[in-house]
């Protein structure tokens, strides 16, 4: 690594890997692509009143899912990304639920929506607790 180089010999991987992460960048896409999923879950309420037969992205497709995709997480913050990727795949599959719920039928299953609505909020408290954390890293770090 070329940051590496720089370094004195005395110190260590650990100390020289927060230093060198790049939180401004992470902080930045993370936050964006947050707003993208904000706007992807309007979506999906929008498939359930006006087209509920339409197919959604998949997590892999989603902009939210590129970028956590294609990532690295900040430095000891690998469990929080991983929580937030777990919940993301598992939103997409609750709303896929949700909307299949529906087909053939003039409204959505209850449960179907009720499991949609806690894992978004669970999701977003995971993204939000994420995006704190990397904030508060960041300024530990001084970027």
């Amino acid at each position: 690594m070329a940051s590496g180089n720089k370094m004195n010999s005395t110190d260590t991987a650990s100390k020289s890997e927060p230093a060198t992460f790049d939180y401004a960048g992470f902080i930045d896409g993370f936050e964006e692509v947050t707003y993208w999923h904000f706007a992807w879950y309007t979506k999906i309420m929008a498939k359930l009143v006006f087209e509920p037969s339409q197919k959604i992205d998949t997590h892999h497709q989603c902009r939210f899912g590129k970028f956590v995709d294609n990532i690295t997480a900040p430095p000891g913050r690998e469990a929080d990304l991983a929580e937030v990727q777990h919940l993301h795949v598992k939103m997409h599959r609750t709303a896929d639920a949700l909307l299949a719920s529906q087909v053939g039928r003039c409204e959505v299953s209850r449960d179907a929506f009720d499991e949609f609505s806690e894992v978004q909020s669970l999701f977003m408290a995971a993204c939000n607790n994420l995006l704190r954390a990397a904030m508060s890293d960041a300024c530990r770090s001084d970027l």
